[in-house]
C-alpha cells in the first residue's frame, strides 16, 4: 500500500458527528454536503457526495503525520 492510500485510510478513521441526526460516525462512512458539512447515510440527499470521492481530491501531503 502506498503512502497516499495509507494516509487516506487513516484520515477516514476520524470521527465526525452527522449534522442531521448528531450521531458520530467514521468519516469514511459519511457524505459531504455544500458548506463542508458531513451527513450519515440516513440523512444524506442526492446533492451530496461520499467521503471516498472527497478524499481522492484532497492533498494528503498537507495532513500532519502522527
Amino acid at each position: 500500500m502506498d503512502r497516499e492510500e495509507e494516509a487516506r485510510l487513516k484520515f477516514g478513521q476520524r470521527i465526525q458527528r452527522c449534522y442531521g441526526c448528531f450521531v458520530a460516525f467514521y468519516m469514511k462512512n459519511m457524505w459531504l454536503a455544500e458548506g463542508g458539512l458531513f451527513y450519515c447515510n440516513n440523512c444524506k440527499d442526492d446533492s451530496m457526495f461520499h467521503f471516498e470521492d472527497f478524499s481522492r481530491k484532497l492533498d494528503l501531503s498537507k495532513l500532519q503525520p502522527d
